[in-house]
């Protein structure tokens, strides 16, 4: 599939790379942007040679949230706004919470700005690095708008109540070293390791039980809506079923035997 806001490509250890590939424009995202990354995670999704999605921005940003001069002229700014979001919901193109809905694990590479809906595309996913001239920013309020469950329901769970408040009806920019400090992201390393270090993890996380991996993913997303005991419950179905899986038993038997395991997902 031939992309043009995008770059996506599959290696052979089964790690989807995802870039956002408008430089020019700091990767902010217009709407063919927003269905080619939908596109992609759909690519990822039905792709059993994919284990793992990467996602990063080409140049010096992650993403810097809609890009407003390419959704909007000047000129009939509201009835724009208005035919956007009647194209959005006859196209199902709410949001790309898809991403935050794939059961494969995603890992972030933030190498610069992510804002507004950048920060969101961010936090969708499962494992954030970030290099040490990243920053994050929610800046729906800074425009007047409400932007997406990423920052009003995830980040809410990783950074608590009042910071989660904070963050959103204040815009403010958090720098790399802060949003460690909260929880933000799981690394931060330096601009020239960013993607080495991505990439690692994310072969890591390609190279595990795909069937265990999703197993966990599903049980932490119905965590949010879930008491713990019916969590419990669940829990206890889906590992009834991995009690049943070749990649239990090849766990076991690599193990056993002191070598490195081969996970199948079956």
């Amino acid at each position: 599939m031939e992309f043009e806001d995008i770059l996506y490509q599959v290696d052979p250890d089964g790690v989807a790379t995802l870039t956002i590939n408008r430089p020019e424009r700091m990767n902010a995202l217009r709407p063919q942007t927003t269905g080619e990354i939908r596109q992609a995670i759909t690519l990822a999704r039905e792709d059993d040679a994919v284990r793992c999605l990467l996602v990063t921005g080409a140049g010096r940003a992650f993403c810097a949230g809609d890009d407003f001069q390419a959704i909007f002229l000047a000129e009939n700014r509201e009835n724009r706004q208005i035919d956007r979001q009647v194209r959005r919901i006859k196209d199902g193109e709410v949001s790309l919470d898809d991403l935050f809905a794939l059961e494969k694990p995603t890992v972030a590479a933030i190498n610069g700005p992510a804002v507004g809906y950048g920060m969101d595309l961010a936090l969708y996913c499962d494992i954030r690095f970030a290099s040490a001239n990243a920053r994050m920013g929610w800046f729906f309020v800074r425009r007047g708008v409400l932007g997406t469950v990423g920052g009003t329901f995830i980040l809410r769970q990783i950074v608590g109540l009042s910071k989660a408040l904070e963050l959103t009806m204040t815009g403010d920019m958090v720098p790399a070293d802060e949003a460690l400090r909260i929880g933000l992201v799981s690394k931060v390393v330096p601009e020239a390791d960013l993607m080495a270090e991505a990439r690692a993890m994310a072969h890591r996380l390609a190279s595990g039980p795909p069937l265990a991996q999703r197993a966990v993913k599903r049980a932490m997303h119905k965590g949010f809506q879930m008491d713990w005991k019916t969590l419990g419950e669940y829990q206890q179905a889906l590992g009834d079923v991995l009690w049943q899986t070749e990649d239990h038993r090849e766990g076991v038997d690599s193990f056993v035997e002191k070598r490195e395991p081969h996970y199948k997902g079956r």
